[in-house]
């Protein structure tokens, strides 16, 4: 199976420092939780819109945490891949109002391009010189673990040597549905091929695995060979953390889940896909423990797995030298 080491983590998110504090998040956020001017120092990054700079921010600490490897890859052996869902979405209703209050002319020319989701992936890699290629992969609550995927895949075919992977949200405008539970920030890893053993660069490795499950289709039909995929490699994992929302398809998939594992803690996620990648700096950023598989799924009948292998102490920054 497919996977990717993680060298180097980045989180952007509000009541969290660090990577291991990725699930203290704040459900509301004090108003000016992000300074832009101290995260971003210098000129162009204040009128980007906010999930940019949260991605940009998290992607810099990302590329700091994985100490000289990015540096000494070469730009056409780079990439990035960036997971959303609601990136634009408060830029668009912006966008839309402007129009209907003045018209076209008064949208910033700054911001006017990012009505493209892809935009937010391409400024990343304009920020750090990367000719590799870029990505976006867009979908409620997989969306993140899709662009671990694609990144993975890359990494596989000798499409790049690393890859940036990241996952960005922004608040939802206060009519659409799931405003009040917005996910808000970013999340970025630095990654390199899976090595196989474990790599004293890394914190541990990520293996990815989807499903569809169809509306009437029995979870077992649908879930079980993925299942049976993502946990035939060593002794099977005993602790699932399953990140869902209340749907059908999120009470489907729970029940499921728990005649798999031996231990199921649960957590809502949030109407983006920045939920299910906030557990994975978190338990990457902890470092040591067994083996833990985070599901997630779209009320749209998406599965998302990511199976996280642990290095314990074998990331610098995990020992403290860095």
């Amino acid at each position: 199976m497919t996977g990717l080491d993680v060298l180097g983590l980045g989180v952007v998110l509000p009541g969290a420092d660090k990577p291991a504090d990725a699930l203290a998040v704040s459900a509301a956020p004090a108003p000016g939780w992000f300074d832009v001017t101290a995260a971003l120092p210098g000129r162009g990054y204040r009128r980007l819109p906010a999930a940019c700079q949260y991605l940009l921010a998290a992607a810099g600490n990302a590329l700091d945490d994985a100490g000289a490897a990015p540096a000494s890859t070469p730009a056409e052996r780079l990439g990035v891949v960036v997971g959303t869902n609601n990136a634009g979405m408060a830029l668009m209703d912006e966008q839309d109002r402007t129009i209907l209050d003045l018209d076209a002319d008064g949208i910033s020319p700054i911001t006017a391009p990012y009505f493209a989701m892809s935009l937010f992936a391409s400024r990343l890699a304009v920020e750090h010189t990367i000719h590799g290629f870029t990505l976006t992969t867009n979908s409620p609550r997989t969306a993140g673990f899709d662009a671990v995927q694609a990144g993975a895949r890359a990494l596989a075919c000798g499409r790049a040597d690393l890859v940036i992977v990241g996952a960005t949200e922004e608040t939802l405008p206060d009519s659409e549905p799931g405003a009040e539970g917005s996910d808000i920030g970013a999340v970025a890893l630095v990654c390199a091929p899976a090595t196989g053993a474990p790599n004293p660069a890394a914190y541990g490795t990520c293996r990815m695995r989807n499903a569809f499950l169809a509306p009437g289709v029995a979870p077992a039909v649908a879930l079980d060979e993925t299942w049976a995929a993502l946990t035939a490699d060593g002794p099977r994992p005993r602790h699932v953390h399953a990140v869902l929302d209340d749907s059908p398809t999120g009470r489907a998939v729970l029940d499921w889940v728990d005649g798999k594992a031996a231990e199921v803690s649960v957590s809502p996620a949030g109407p983006g896909c920045l939920s299910p990648m906030r557990h994975v700096a978190a338990l990457l950023g902890a470092g040591g423990g067994p083996d833990r598989v985070v599901v997630t799924a779209a009320a749209e009948g998406n599965v998302a797995f990511l199976r996280l292998t642990n290095f314990p102490d074998n990331h610098p920054q995990l020992h403290g030298s860095r």
